[in-house]
Order: C-alpha cells, then structure tokens, then sequence
C-alpha cells in the first residue's frame, strides 16, 4: 500500500471522492434493503411493490451512468462527479421525508440517476488521472468502496436496532 503514498494531491483526491461516491451508494442501497421490511409493515405494501424499491434504483442508475458519460464528455468528468454526488445525496436525503409508497418511488427512481452517474463518470475519472502504473490498483481500491459500504450498513443496522 506504500503506492498510495507516492500519489499526487489530484489522485488522492480522485480515488477518495470516487471511493466515497461507491461506500455511499453501497451503503444507501444495502441499509434500505435491512429497512425495506418495516416499510412493507408500516405502509402495507405488497413484497412485489417492495421488490420493486428496491430495484428501480439499480434499473434507473443505467441511466444516470449513460447520461453522466454522455454529459461528462461535453462538461467535464471532475464537474459531472460533482454533480452526481449532489444529486445523489440530495434525493437520499428526501427519501427521510417520504410519505408513502408513491413518494419513495419516485425519489428511489431519481435518486439512482445520481448513482449511475458516480459510478461511470467515477471510474473513468480515476482512470484518467490516475498514472497508469497505478491504475489498476487504484481502481480496485475504488471498487472496493462497495463492499466497506456494505459492511457499514450492516453493522450500522445492527448497533441502531440492537436496542429494539
């Protein structure tokens, strides 16, 4: 790991935000499927509609990484990124204020636009900045974001509802 060391300002801050973008959208996605069953008993919605939640961000997010590819090549990857964690954290954060089945739908549909986004313009950034020696490590790093994500969501679930 001594690599990460000799990395310039630019590519530690690239791996870093790419790393984020990923742990965060693993852990959105993973704590809202440990969540998705007291949404089923609250709201009483079928396991089919919850099954639905839970995909439409996935489905949703090719399209937000065709759109950031195709917007990023016109504006900038740097800008694009940016751009896609905002839009990304700004529809989690709605989705603490939704109401009801119809309301977490259409925020979980835009809100995986933004993922889609961090994830393509992500990694072609670090893949751009990145000096080529280095880029293959760097990118698995940023790969790995998903699974300490996961693993975040996990233990988080567990310590908040321990003491329910």
């Amino acid at each position: 790991m001594a690599w990460l060391t000799g990395l310039s300002r630019a590519e530690k801050a690239t791996c870093l935000s790419a790393f984020g973008g990923w742990m965060l959208d693993a852990f959105d996605y993973m704590i809202f499927t440990f969540v998705i069953t007291t949404l089923i008993g609250l709201w009483h919605i079928s396991p089919a509609s919850a099954g639905t939640l839970v995909t439409v961000t996935l489905l949703f997010s090719s399209l937000g990484g065709w759109g950031a590819g195709i917007l990023a090549d016109r504006f900038g990857r740097v800008r694009l990124l940016q751009a896609s964690i905002l839009w990304f954290s700004i529809c989690t954060c709605l989705i603490g204020f939704c109401q009801n089945f119809t309301q977490l739908f259409i925020v979980r549909t835009l809100q995986g636009i933004g993922f889609g986004g961090e994830w393509a313009v992500g990694s072609v950034l670090v893949g751009e900045i990145v000096r080529a020696e280095h880029r293959g490590k760097a990118v698995g790093i940023i790969q790995s974001g998903w699974a300490v994500g996961w693993g975040a969501a996990a233990i988080f679930y567990t310590l908040a509802f321990r003491a329910c």
